[in-house]
């Protein structure tokens, strides 16, 4: 039958490419499958679905062609992950590579939980076209499903309410390669723009978030199955998380223009401009080093103050009647961004924004112009805000708008000449990160402990501040990148930037496997017994013995690192009768100043400060 022969013919260019999607060959008949198998000498073919009037003699023909239209010496091969048929194939026939079902149950056992893994695949045996899918899915998806099923019970979760992921999450293309950023972009932007152009903002958030726990599924599978450097996963981390973020922009802004209207500045020669906007990422959001469970910090910039008007204003015309200010309209994008990002909806969170970072932090504007951050920063900025500004990468928004912020902080965060008062704020911010309370004690918190991921990034940051202004190529937001360049330019020695980055890549790899269990925002190293030794087992250690000494080692590493870089500078004597330090005595600042009869003792504080 000429039906029989076209689905024999599919069959066998499935058999010979090896990936042959399950579900797509119509009504489930695995006997006949199996008996024109037989006809051309396969010895175990999956039961996938065949028509039933398929007839095995024609189904053979169809094989027997599908496989033979690769060349001869193309079809003597075998893949390494596959296993040969028959060492002598009859006459005619091609010898045929059988695609060898995993153990699923040896996998299982092997796992670091063999419960959740059995008790998952058991249920998904009972659903046709996932138990099809992992009859046929390869060793290497095999071991990162597992991987990924044992690791973290927050994906177990995700898989289980959509194991439609599990092909495209799990295919050869997505554990051999980090996706392109500008593939992700793409596909946010096809649903953003249906969505948009059918006001339809509530759907396009459900879009959002689902593209983005399906991306952080896709992306642990290639690190927890050790397909991905640190560097690749903290980097697609970052993308998603700008993709997110720019995303959740557009329909915010759309929805609140809709309402107010959009907002205009007047240029210098008496015309209009539409007002700016635009993110820019700070932390590791800025370095591009983010955690599966990171806070994103960022800092939200307009253009300059104006009005905000339904009909654009025309230049030399007066213009139409105004709404709300500028500074309202932005702070009222700024108050449905945070919510949008920041809700726990049932499709899971985009992200928790944290924005204290931002100029006075918590009692500061959400949203400031330009020129506002200009005169904060000429008149009040801390040194702290300096190390803070070196990570500050534009994620979303208007590009131009962040370079010109770029360029104005650049004198500031990149000072060219050095004053004594520079080196006593690094050493009263060394004090302050020193005295910060660890999570557990300081042994176990890899982030604020001694010797952790914080000393590493301020030794980094430090150099970075003290001479980026006279190295230019200093200038970076990355850490292990800023290491490579103070080796080469001799403010580290090649041995100390190697200690340092591998001692970073090893408590960032701790720290992604702490935080992908539960997605918990953790940075300790588990006490109990039982719990290290889970640990160690997710990041290849074979006993916890190894991983404690490895602790240890980078410990030692980073701590000598750190004192050799800061020394012992001596902090800045408190003048007597007064808060010792304006950061760590800062209640104690505006007690004192409310007392000497300041209405206002937390503006107050800030410029004493800029005195001091």
């Amino acid at each position: 039958m000429a039906r029989a022969a076209s689905t024999g013919h599919r069959i066998g260019e499935s058999i010979r490419h090896g990936d042959a999607p399950p579900g797509t060959l119509g009504t489930r008949s695995g006997d006949r499958l199996a008996a024109a198998a037989g006809l051309v000498g396969i010895r175990r073919v999956s039961r996938d679905r065949v028509a039933p009037e398929c007839g095995a003699d024609d189904l053979a023909s169809g094989i027997r062609r599908g496989v033979g239209r690769a060349p001869r010496r193309k079809a003597d091969r075998v893949d390494s992950t596959m296993r040969p048929v028959s060492a002598r194939p009859r006459r005619g026939d091609c010898q045929l590579p059988a695609v060898p079902v995993p153990d699923w149950s040896g996998l299982a056992a092997a796992s670091l939980s063999p419960d959740r893994v059995r008790h998952l695949l058991e249920e998904w045996q009972r659903l046709p076209s996932v138990a099809a899918w992992l009859g046929t899915v390869r060793p290497a998806a095999a071991r990162a499903l597992v991987a990924v099923i044992g690791a973290s019970e927050h994906f177990s979760g995700m898989l289980r309410r959509n194991p439609a992921w599990l092909a495209s999450c799990f295919s050869r293309e997505s554990l051999a390669a980090p996706r392109p950023r500008d593939a992700l972009r793409r596909e946010a932007a096809r649903f953003l723009d249906d969505a948009l152009a059918q006001a339809n903002h509530a759907g396009a958030f459900r879009e959002l978030r689902q593209l983005r726990q399906r991306e952080h599924l896709r992306i642990a599978a290639r690190d927890l199955s050790r397909a991905a450097t640190l560097e690749e996963t903290a980097r697609q981390l970052s993308d998603v998380a700008d993709i997110c973020l720019a995303g959740a922009l557009r329909l915010v802004r759309a929805r609140i223009a809709s309402i107010h209207g959009e907002p205009w500045e007047e240029t210098g020669d008496g015309g209009w401009r539409p007002t700016s906007f635009c993110i820019l990422g700070l932390g590791k959001l800025g370095g591009q080093e983010l955690n599966y469970s990171s806070d994103v910090d960022v800092m939200l910039v307009y253009g300059d103050e104006g009005r905000v008007f339904r009909d654009p204003p025309v230049a030399g015309r007066e213009p139409p009647p105004g709404g709300i200010a500028n500074h309202q309209f932005f702070r009222r994008l700024a108050e449905a961004l945070v919510a949008e990002v920041s809700d726990p909806a049932p499709e899971g969170q985009l992200f928790r924004i944290d924005l204290r970072l931002r100029p006075e932090g918590n009692t500061g504007p959400l949203a400031r112009s330009l020129d506002s951050h200009e005169t904060y920063y000429a008149q009040w900025g801390q040194t702290w805000e300096r190390l803070m500004l070196i990570k500050a990468r534009p994620v979303a928004g208007d590009r131009q708008l962040a370079a010109d912020f770029l360029e104005m902080i650049q004198p500031f965060r990149y000072p060219r000449s050095l004053g004594e008062r520079l080196l006593e704020e690094i050493a009263t911010t060394k004090h302050r990160l020193e005295t910060e309370k660890a999570e557990g004690d300081a042994l176990r918190d890899v982030k604020r402990g001694r010797g952790g991921i914080r000393e590493i990034e301020f030794v980094v940051q430090s150099l970075q501040l003290l001479n980026g202004g006279r190295q230019p190529f200093l200038q970076n937001t990355g850490t292990l990148p800023t290491l490579e360049k103070l080796a080469e330019y001799g403010l580290l020695t090649p041995g100390e930037a190697h200690e340092l980055a591998e001692a970073y890549r090893f408590w960032r790899d701790v720290e992604h496997r702490l935080q992908i269990e539960n997605y918990r925002q953790t940075h300790a190293v588990p006490e109990s017994a039982a719990g290290r030794e889970r640990l160690a087992r997710l990041l290849g250690f074979r006993k916890t013995a190894e991983f404690d000494a490895r602790r240890e080692l980078h410990r030692t590493h980073v701590r000598a690192g750190y004192d050799k870089f800061l020394g012992h500078r001596p902090r800045p004597a408190a003048e007597p009768g007064l808060p010792a330090d304006f950061d760590t005595d800062a209640a104690a600042w505006r007690t004192l100043l409310a007392a000497h009869g300041f209405e206002e003792p937390a503006r107050a504080l800030r410029i004493v400060r800029g005195f001091v």
